[in-house]
């Protein structure tokens, strides 16, 4: 199943969710598990009322909700949504933490002329920096060196504290491509990145949340971004230094990861910082990422207000 975050024409944003091909809204699908089953399930309907993925992936009910759904109990008989006037948003809007993992791929670290590191490098990026799979990005004027990067976004699904490399995955719900746009300039001024991190926009997510078990290993994925048409990076998550098991191990020694929270696994070779000469973003450009059995976004980027 994929799990997303649409609206109409009118009204605000609402859960969707993609079961084999046709789109429904989750609350029509939670009404219709009431009807069949009965009862309540704790937190899923407020939830929902919040269009929350995170919330929902946090409620008690969740998993009696899920069940449902992937046996179809609760898409039955629910009303398919027109995937064609749906605007889609970032699935995953609010995430209580979201980290970014640098160097993680032999061939970006090999482009940018660094040693493999000895642990994973951590920075951070906030819930104001998430946007849609579809959504123009302003380019913040105090930065000329904006550039791409497209990434493997993990999203957790179970509270994971000092989990070990082989129940890792138990711990994911699923995966999202985001695009880990990055301000050069701002990013090396000083010695932490976050500067070059954190703006608006700067996180553009999409198209969907896909369940860990509908996209099964999470190390034979394929990564490619184009901009105006130009292929500029494909990758493979093979590649990655520290995979997705060995990421969410090591995060759960330093944190408690809850439901909710977005791990960003780093970026393969192709950034525009690595060109010569650097080829950064500009107005009009159009970015385009796609990771094989998730999907893809495209996003403008725009002159600033």
């Amino acid at each position: 199943m994929e799990f997303l975050r649409y609206k109409k024409a009118r009204g605000g944003y609402r859960l969707g969710v993609n079961i084999k091909g046709a789109f429904y809204d989750l609350a029509d699908c939670y009404r219709r598990y009431r009807d069949l089953r009965g009862g309540r399930l704790p937190g899923v309907p407020a939830a929902l009322a919040a269009a929350s993925l995170r919330a929902l992936l946090a409620s008690p009910g969740v998993d009696a909700f899920l069940e449902a759904l992937r046996g179809h109990g609760a898409g039955d008989g629910a009303r398919a949504l027109d995937a064609a006037v749906l605007t889609l948003g970032a699935p995953l809007h609010d995430p209580g933490r979201f980290i970014g993992i640098g160097l993680n791929y032999r061939s970006h670290a090999r482009e940018v002329g660094q040693p493999v590191p000895p642990e994973p490098p951590l920075f951070a990026k906030w819930a104001n920096a998430i946007t849609g799979p579809r959504d123009d990005v302003r380019l913040p004027p105090q930065s000329q060196a904006v550039d791409y990067e497209v990434e493997l976004g993990v999203v957790i699904g179970r509270r994971a504290r000092r989990v070990g490399l082989n129940e890792a995955l138990d711990h994911v719900f699923g995966y999202t491509v985001i695009n880990d746009v990055s301000a050069r300039d701002l990013q090396f001024r000083t010695g932490q990145w976050l500067a070059g991190k954190i703006s608006d926009g700067f996180a553009p997510m999409g198209p969907a949340v896909v369940e860990r078990t509908d996209v099964g290993a999470p190390q034979d994925l394929v990564l490619e971004t184009w901009v105006n048409g130009e292929l500029r990076q494909q990758g493979r998550t093979s590649d990655m230094i520290y995979d997705v098991p060995a990421l969410v191990s090591h995060l759960s020694h330093l944190i408690t990861l809850e439901p909710g929270d977005v791990i960003a696994t780093g970026t393969p070779a192709g950034v525009g910082m690595s060109r010569t000469p650097p080829s950064y973003l500009a107005a009009g450009d159009v970015v385009r990422m796609r990771i094989t059995g998730i999907g893809v976004i495209e996003n403008r980027f725009v002159v600033p207000h």
